[in-house]
Formats: structure tokens, sequence, C-alpha cells
């Protein structure tokens, strides 16, 4: 039997596009990955969460609040390869527009971040933990995704 690799996709403050693409490539590829992968986490496709441990976590968004950046560290701490996926996980924009909000919005919003525990300012994942690779586009791109991930595997 071959040891699949454990595999965890994530989604921090964002649209969720870059998952919403990422099905799309699934329609294709699913089959034949999960003869090499376990799909541990995938909020968009299973709603069980349990792992000690995983060996590719597939992060998109941004990194927003307090509760956001201490999963994010203990992902990091539980996983052996971590890939940003997408322009807001590599770049932190557009999800991380408010940190080019302008002073008097900032004021406007103060009571809500504070309410809601937002980080001074929003974080690229690499800028919060580790990243050992990323994959560009916003969505992801298709091929640069199926190249980066197929690596790993």
């Amino acid at each position: 039997m071959i040891n699949k690799k454990q595999v965890g996709i994530f989604s921090y403050t964002c649209d969720e596009g870059c998952t919403i693409y990422l099905i799309e490539i699934f329609n294709d590829k699913l089959l034949p990955w999960l003869e090499k992968i376990d799909l541990r986490y995938f909020l968009s496709v299973r709603d069980e969460a349990e792992f000690d441990h995983l060996d590719i976590a597939l992060v998109e968004g941004v990194i927003s609040t307090e509760k956001e950046l201490k999963e994010i560290k203990e992902l990091r701490a539980k996983t052996d390869v971590l890939i940003a996926m997408g322009t807001c996980a590599i770049t932190v924009l557009p999800s991380g527009q408010r940190n080019n909000f302008s002073a008097e919005k900032l004021e406007e919003i103060a009571g809500d971040l504070a309410t809601y525990k937002f980080l001074p300012k929003a974080l690229a994942i690499k800028d919060a933990v580790k990243v050992d690779d990323e994959i560009n586009g916003c969505p992801i791109d298709r091929e640069g995704f199926i190249r980066v991930f197929e690596k790993y595997l």
C-alpha cells in the first residue's frame, strides 16, 4: 500500500476564489491524486477536521485577526510543506486592502477592528509564518498549481 501524503487546504480572510477554482481543478485531477493523497482538511468539501500532522498545507487569504495568526502558527508547527496559494496569500492584496486605508477611514472603523480583534495590518502568509512555496494568481493559475502541488507528491 502506498504511503499517502496528508494534505489540508485552508482559507483565511479572502473571497475564497482560489478554493473555488481548486474545486474546478479537482474535477480533472482529484481521482488520480487520491491515489497519492489523503485529504485531511478542506472545509469546502469535507466537514471533519482532525489531524495531528500534515505533509502539505495549501493556504489562501491573508492573516487579519489574532485568532488567524494563532491558527496559522499552529498549522505551520504541524506541517512539513506549507504553500501560499494565490495573490492574497503572497502579496496581501486584494484581501488586505485595509492596509492602504487612510487615517480617517481607519479611525472610522477602529471600533470594528477592536471588537473583532483585527491585527493592526493584514499579513501575507509569509509575513506570519515560513512558507515553503507559492502558487501565483487571482485566482490561482491552473498549470502553476498542478506543477507546484505535484512537485510535493
